[in-house]
C-alpha cells in the first residue's frame, strides 16, 4: 500500500466540497468517503459496465504507488472510457471525484433522460488538492442526478494520457429541481432558472459545466481581467471592443452561481471581436448528442425574388439556403429563404447568441457576419423555438411560412446521422469535391465541370493553409495542384477560398510564388506592454521599413510568377486566408470575387486555458502595411463584390463562381 502526503497547494476552488471527499490517514493512505453511493478504485475481477458497449475494454495496470488499491485505469493518448454507474432511485446532488496523474486529463459526469435524450453534464476542475507523489484530484458539487430515471456515465478523457484512480460520488445536498425540464428556446426566461440554459428544449444545468465560483473570486478575476488587458494584442479591437468586455469582466464581482461568473470571463473573450480569440468550445457539450440535427447550410445574399413577401433588412443582408443534405433538412432547397429566427433577422438572432454560446465566432471586422450565417443550423437546433422562410423554385416564391423546431422529430437511440458541410460554397466545380462539402482538410483541383474541354480553365478547392514547411499538412497536395496548372496547358485558374480556414505563412506562398512579383508584405509584432498605443502612421511606416531593412517582413511574391489570369474566391478567410487575398491584391493578372471583405485577422494566437474544460486563445499582436497602417481588424475587399442572389441558387446557380468564370473568358478573349 502506497503512503503519500496530501497538498493543497490552493484553497479548494470547490469550497465546501472538501467534506464529503475522499480524505487521508495520518499515515497517508487514501480512504474514500464513508457517505459515498458508488466508488470506483479498480481493484477487484468485474469493472462497471461501458457505456458503448462496443467500446474497446479500457486497460488496468498494477501500480505500486496506486492511490487506491494496487491497480489504476492507464490511458493512451487521446484515449477515453466512459462507465455506467448504477445509483439509488432518488433525485439528489452529488459532489462527483477522480484523480489524475501523469497528464492533463478531464473526467465528466453525464446523464440521459427520456427518448430524447436530455442530456445533462459536469466537468471536474483540479480542486487543488494533489498528493506528494503527483496525484491531482478532479472534482464538481451540486451536480443534480436521478438514480431513478436510468444509470449515470462516467467518463474520462486524456490527450496526452494519464492514469487514473479513486472515482467516488458522494451525496452533498438535497435538491427539489428536475433534470432537463422542457422548455421553448433559449428566448425563455421563465422555465429555466439561474445556472440553466435552455438547450434543445430542455433547461440544462450549465453551471456543471464551469467550476464552483473560487473562494479567492476578487484575486481571480483581477487575473483574468489582466490576461485581457496584458496580452490582447489587435489595436483596432481593443479600441472599439475592450471597454465592452472589461464590462462582462465587472459582472463576474457580483456572480451569484457558478455559471454567471465564468461565462463572464468567456463572454468578455467574445466580446473582443476577434477571430483569433475565443474558446476552444465546452467539454460538456461535446459530451451531448444533439437530438435534432438540421442538415441545411445558410449564407449571406440577395433574396431579389422574395423582398415582396419579405422586406430586406436596413442593417443585415438577407439570409439565404445554400445547399442542403438529404435528411433532416426542413424541407429546405436551394434558394430558399430564412426570414426571421424567433422573430428576429437571422443575423441580428444569431449575434444575440454571443450571451449564451461559448463556440460562436466572429470576424475581426465589425461589418460581415459569414461565421454567423454558417453557424445558423447548430445555433437554430441549439437555441431556436420559431424559424420563419420562404421557399422558392423556378416557378417563384410562397407565402412566409412558420417551422416550430421543438416540434421536429428527434434522433432515434440507434439512427446515424451525418451532415453537409457549411462552407459558402453553394456548389462545386472541380472533380473530385464531394457532394457532402466534406474533406475541408483536402485539396481538390482539375479542369472546371461544366466548362467546355478547349477553354482549358482551372480550378483548385480547399480550405486549410496549415503547413510549417510546405512538406506537411497541406502544402504537398497544394503544391502539386498549382503545379497542374503549367503541366497541362490551363489558360485561367479558379482559387475556390470561400471556406478559409487559415494555417501558417508558408502556405499562401505557395500561391503566391506561383501568381504574384515578389514584394514585401507585412510585418507582425506581438504586443509589448499594456500601455502600448496605436502607433502613428509615420511610427508605423518606421517600423515597417526597419523590417524590411533586418529581414523580419513577410514577402509575398516571387520572380517568376506566372501570368495566367487567376479568380480568387472570398468569403469568410481567416488569418493565412487573409493573408492570401492581402498578397494577391494588386497583381494585374489577379482578380478577387465575393460579397464584402475577408475577416481580417491579421495577428496570431496565444493557447491558454484553465485545464480542459475551459480553454481559451487570444489574439497576441498586429500587422502592419508598408504605409504604416496596422491592419488586424480591416479584412481584404474584394476586387468584385458578389453577392449570391436568391433567383441563381433556386435555379442551381452559384452567382460568384459565375462572376469569375465570365471574367475568365474575358481575359482570354472569350465570351463572358
Amino acid at each position: 500500500m502506497r503512503r503519500a502526503t496530501c497538498i493543497v497547494i490552493a484553497s479548494a476552488v470547490l469550497h465546501g466540497g472538501a467534506a464529503f471527499a475522499g480524505s487521508f490517514t495520518s499515515d497517508g493512505t487514501f480512504a474514500f468517503s464513508p457517505f459515498g453511493s458508488f466508488r470506483l478504485d479498480f481493484e477487484g475481477e468485474a469493472l462497471p459496465p461501458l457505456s458503448d458497449p462496443e467500446a474497446t475494454a479500457p486497460e488496468v495496470v498494477v501500480a505500486a504507488d496506486a492511490l487506491s488499491g494496487e491497480h489504476v485505469l492507464k490511458l493512451g493518448a487521446y484515449e477515453s472510457v466512459s462507465f455506467s454507474v448504477t445509483l439509488p432511485p432518488a433525485l439528489q446532488t452529488y459532489r462527483a471525484s477522480v484523480w489524475i496523474r501523469g497528464g492533463e486529463a478531464v473526467g465528466i459526469v453525464r446523464s440521459s433522460y427520456d427518448g430524447e435524450r436530455r442530456d445533462e453534464a459536469a466537468v471536474l476542475y483540479p480542486t487543488g488538492r494533489m498528493t506528494s507523489d503527483g496525484w491531482v484530484e478532479l472534482a464538481n458539487v451540486r451536480i443534480p442526478l436521478d438514480g431513478a430515471r436510468g444509470p449515470i456515465a462516467f467518463g474520462v478523457f486524456a490527450p496526452a494520457g494519464a492514469e487514473v484512480d479513486a472515482f467516488e460520488l458522494v451525496k452533498d445536498g438535497e435538491t427539489t429541481r428536475e433534470p432537463g425540464r422542457a422548455c421553448s428556446g433559449v428566448s425563455d426566461t421563465a422555465s429555466c432558472v439561474p445556472g440553466e440554459v435552455c438547450t434543445w428544449g430542455a433547461c440544462r444545468r450549465v453551471s456543471g459545466w464551469v467550476p464552483p465560483i473560487p473562494d479567492e473570486r476578487e484575486s481571480v478575476t483581477n487575473y483574468l481581467e489582466n490576461r485581457l488587458e496584458f496580452l490582447f494584442g489587435p489595436y483596432e479591437n481593443r479600441a472599439r471592443d475592450l471597454p465592452a468586455a472589461k464590462v462582462a469582466i465587472e459582472a463576474m464581482r457580483d456572480a451569484k452561481e457558478p455559471w454567471a461568473f465564468w461565462n463572464g470571463f468567456l463572454l468578455a473573450l467574445r466580446r473582443l471581436h476577434d477571430s483569433h480569440t475565443g474558446i476552444g468550445g465546452s467539454i460538456a457539450e461535446y459530451a451531448l448528442r444533439n437530438p435534432r440535427p438540421i442538415d441545411a447550410c445558410f449564407l449571406e445574399g440577395d433574396a431579389d425574388w422574395s423582398h415582396d413577401v419579405a422586406p430586406r433588412d436596413p442593417l443585415y443582408r438577407d439570409v439565404l439556403v445554400s445547399h442542403v443534405g438529404p435528411l433532416r433538412n426542413l424541407g429546405l432547397r436551394s434558394g430558399d429563404r430564412l426570414v426571421r429566427v424567433d422573430g428576429r433577422h437571422p443575423i441580428d438572432w444569431a449575434r444575440s447568441m454571443t450571451d449564451v454560446s461559448w463556440s460562436l465566432g466572429s470576424a475581426s471586422n465589425h461589418s460581415t457576419f459569414a461565421e454567423h450565417a454558417a453557424a445558423l443550423r447548430s445555433l437554430v437546433s441549439r437555441y431556436a423555438r420559431t424559424l420563419e422562410v420562404v421557399r422558392c423554385s423556378e416557378q417563384g416564391c410562397g407565402a412566409l411560412e412558420t417551422i416550430d423546431v421543438l416540434s421536429l422529430e428527434p434522433l432515434g437511440p440507434d439512427e446515424e446521422f451525418s451532415s453537409r458541410l457549411c462552407d459558402n460554397r453553394p456548389l462545386r466545380h472541380v472533380p473530385g469535391a464531394p457532394d457532402n462539402h466534406q474533406g475541408a482538410e483536402d485539396v481538390f483541383a482539375g479542369f472546371l465541370e461544366g466548362s467546355p474541354a478547349d477553354e482549358k480553365l482551372f480550378g483548385i478547392e480547399w480550405d486549410s493553409l496549415y503547413t510549417t514547411t510546405g512538406q506537411d499538412g497541406v502544402g504537398p497536395a497544394l503544391g502539386k495542384a498549382v503545379a497542374r496548372i503549367g503541366s497541362e496547358g490551363a489558360t485561367g485558374v479558379v482559387l475556390d477560398h470561400r471556406r478559409g480556414t487559415g494555417g501558417t505563412l508558408a502556405g499562401p506562398s505557395i500561391l503566391w510564388s506561383y501568381a504574384v512579383k515578389r514584394r514585401p508584405l507585412t510585418f507582425f509584432e506581438s504586443r509589448r506592454r499594456a500601455e502600448d498605443e496605436q502607433p502613428t502612421l509615420a511610427d508605423g511606416k518606421a517600423l515597417f521599413t526597419a523590417a524590411v531593412a533586418d529581414g523580419t517582413v513577410d514577402y509575398a511574391g516571387s520572380k517568376l510568377a506566372n501570368p495566367v489570369p487567376i479568380a480568387l474566391l472570398i468569403t469568410s478567410d481567416i488569418s493565412a486566408s487573409d493573408w492570401l487575398p492581402l498578397g494577391m491584391k494588386g497583381a494585374k493578372n489577379v482578380r478577387l470575387f465575393g460579397p464584402y471583405e475577408t475577416s481580417g485577422a491579421f495577428s496570431t494566437r496565444l493557447a491558454l486555458g484553465y485545464w480542459l474544460g475551459m480553454s481559451f486563445t487570444l489574439a497576441s499582436g498586429d500587422t502592419y502595411v508598408e504605409d504604416g497602417r496596422t491592419i488586424n481588424g480591416f479584412g481584404v475587399p474584394p476586387d468584385e463584390v458578389v453577392v449570391p442572389r436568391q433567383s441563381d441558387l433556386a435555379r442551381g446557380r452559384d452567382t460568384v463562381f459565375e462572376a469569375a468564370l465570365a471574367w475568365l473568358r474575358a481575359q482570354n478573349g472569350g465570351t463572358p
